[in-house]
């Protein structure tokens, strides 16, 4: 035997698979509970990856490659979350549904997952080497192993970080003595004014990690969606009686956030545009080595493209008999051949628009990472295209509205799906880049992740369903109102699909981002021609669909990059930088604990030890806080 060949390295291993399961399942529960209670998920793959670091620990054989494949299939737990939790509960809120289907809920989302699998490799080549997109929490798990692997010259800055980073954060959201954000709004004439701050320690770090660059153009979509169109909003759609903070949340709620929808419509759209030369690029590196016999090396070897070619083409059996089941259960009186004809156009839906739409999905998680990836404005775009081709498509009075709308909404939810875990996969993808890894194991461990938290994600939103009901939604007699799970997401996309089966969407609204997102692309054309200066518009269309306690802290964080990387070295800046990916880590993580006790006692607050009079105090805490995080940032790499 050759002294010199390397030994084979841990990577697929029994271990790393019963781990990755497991912690799917665990960080799928948890992330349902917060996407059902907030709105908004908790990036799983950090978590995981620290956690699969600690499991590690106590074998004698192990390697930052098997926590790498932990993390890449422990993701898949929070993607599939996301997707059920920000669609499917419009069923039980629209009483198409009294229970989560179990059946209908894993074939949706499982069918869809796999489907975001198989599309985000081909997407590989492309998204990741954009020199534009930093993939902030991909580069977090990326350096959290590298660290760990590294020994602990490194990995000090990061343990520091998750300190910093989970520390505030469970003052901020268990204690809840320090503010997450602070609103200050006011009122003139009836003209709104004023900004919401955000003291977020995850998305501070983020904006760190992503730099000044993609920063400005968050800003600049904030100054445009929330320091200009708001007061305007406010003088044309004015709400007497409220409170300010109240009026401005109803105004970004059933205006604003469809600008947003828009801007993202036309940005999308011109991102794709710009990408369609790598893509065809990408695709011919793919289909060359059907044929091509070279050696690639273990950091390239994707799933072959005869088997990423057979298993679109099995998804794509298995989704259009999933359709027409679907159709036919409508109990419409359509004809087979009918349901056969709409089962086929819903299937061209599904993977024309579904494979732009995880394209923009994953160049987004590209720019402001996973956490903070705006799933329900994509989920939006595509409910507006699919409403309209059944539109079209069917004829149907009042009494079958109801029906047609829930079967947007399920053949939604496989769109879910399809973009949440692409853009999970992204991120991973860029992590396993970093070390090394092996892609190809990476996609095979995600797909199985899919499989399984497909498997366990109805009965757990069903737990959830009897435990404390949804959209106001109850399955018991005298349950508690206040302990309802809203499920803000799914509200609004039960209320876009009736919109456009009504005709009564805010389309204005639409046209109106769609009108921003134009301007903006010819800023960024002008800009970049004459100073090297770029605004994406899909970022831009990001600032504006967000609220800005949402996105300041990003920007804030970016900020602190541009002045901090004029000060120091390259080396010193890295050191913040993994400083930063620790915050994200610890933030993360404390997020994902903290969702235990908050599922265990029924409430978002049970471990809040102060009360309404203490918000001006913690507002100002909030404050001190964010200076804190900047602080303990910039004295890392002085």
């Amino acid at each position: 035997m050759d002294s010199n060949q390397p030994a084979p390295r841990l990577e697929f291993t029994l271990k790393a698979f019963v781990f990755s399961m497991l912690l799917a399942v665990l960080l799928a529960a948890s992330n349902a509970y917060l996407a059902l209670k907030i709105g908004t998920t908790i990036s799983a793959s950090i978590p995981a990856a620290v956690l699969a670091i600690g499991l590690f620990r106590f074998f004698k054989k192990s390697s930052v490659f098997e926590c790498n494949l932990v993390q890449t299939a422990a993701s898949s737990g929070e993607g599939i979350a996301a997707a059920v939790a920000f669609i499917l509960p419009a069923m039980i809120i629209l009483h198409l549904w009294n229970h989560f289907d179990y059946i209908d809920t894993a074939l949706i989302v499982g069918f869809g997952g796999l489907m975001g699998v198989l599309f985000s490799i081909p997407l590989r080549q492309v998204l990741l080497y954009l020199p534009e997109l930093r993939f902030p929490e991909g580069t977090a798990i990326g350096n959290v192993l590298r660290a760990s692997a590294e020994g602990k010259g490194l990995l000090k800055y990061l343990l520091r970080g998750v300190l910093g980073g989970g520390v505030v954060t469970f003052l901020q959201d268990g204690f809840q003595v320090i503010a997450d954000n602070i609103q200050i709004w006011g009122s003139s004439r009836n003209i709104l004014f004023g900004m919401g701050i955000g003291f977020s320690p995850a998305a501070f770090a983020a904006g760190f990690i992503i730099g000044p660059a993609v920063c400005m153009s968050l800003l600049l979509g904030i100054v445009i969606g929330w320091v200009i169109l708001i007061p305007i909003l406010s003088h044309f759609y004015p709400i007497l009686g409220m409170d300010p903070t109240d009026a401005v949340s109803t105004l970004w709620s059933q205006h604003l956030r469809f600008v947003g929808v828009g801007t993202m419509l036309i940005g999308g759209v011109w991102t794709l545009l710009q990408l369609m030369r790598p893509m065809i690029a990408g695709f011919r590196v793919a289909f060359s080595s059907l044929h091509d016999k070279k050696i690639l090396l273990n950091t390239e070897k994707n799933i072959p493209m005869f088997w990423l070619l057979t298993g679109i083409v099995v998804i794509s059996i298995c989704l259009f008999l999933l359709v027409a089941g679907l159709i036919d259960h409508l109990d419409l009186n359509f004809s087979t051949p009918f349901i056969l004809e709409a089962s086929f156009i819903t299937l061209i839906f599904l993977i024309v628009v579904g494979f732009l739409l995880a394209t923009v999905c994953g160049y987004l998680t590209g720019v402001v990472g996973s956490t903070n990836n705006p799933l329900s404005g994509i989920l939006i775009l595509s409910i507006l295209i699919l409403a309209s081709i059944y539109l079209v498509l069917f004829h149907f009075d009042a009494g079958s509205l109801g029906k047609i709308v829930g079967l947007v909404i399920m053949v939604a939810a496989v769109i879910a799906a399809i973009a949440s875990i692409a853009n999970e996969n992204m991120q991973d993808l860029k992590a396993g880049m970093m070390i090394g890894a092996t892609p190809w194991k990476q996609q095979v461990m995600l797909a199985l992740g899919v499989v399984v938290s497909s498997i366990v994600i109805g009965p757990i939103f069903e737990l959830l369903f009897q435990a404390y009901g949804m959209g106001g939604v109850f399955p018991h007699a005298g349950m508690n109102a206040a302990q309802s799970l809203s499920a803000p997401q799914a509200s609004l996309m039960a209320a876009v699909a009736q919109g456009v089966l009504t005709h009564n969407l805010n389309w204005s609204m639409v046209n109106l981002g769609i009108f921003v997102g134009f301007c903006v692309i010819v800023l960024d054309l002008v800009s970049r021609h004459l100073k090297g200066i770029r605004f994406p518009v899909l970022a831009v269309g990001l600032g504006i669909y967000l609220p800005p306690e949402v996105m300041t802290p990003i920007v804030a964080g970016g900020i602190l990059q541009y002045f901090l990387a004029k000060k120091v070295n390259h080396e010193k800046l890295e050191q913040a930088t993994l400083l930063s990916c620790g915050m994200v880590a610890g933030s993360s993580l404390m997020g994902v604990f903290l969702a235990i006790p908050f599922i265990i006692m029924g409430s978002a607050s049970a471990l809040a030890i102060v009360g309404p009079g203490f918000t001006n105090i913690a507002g100002i805490l909030g404050v001190l806080s964010l200076i804190f995080l900047a602080y303990y940032v910039w004295r890392s790499a002085r």
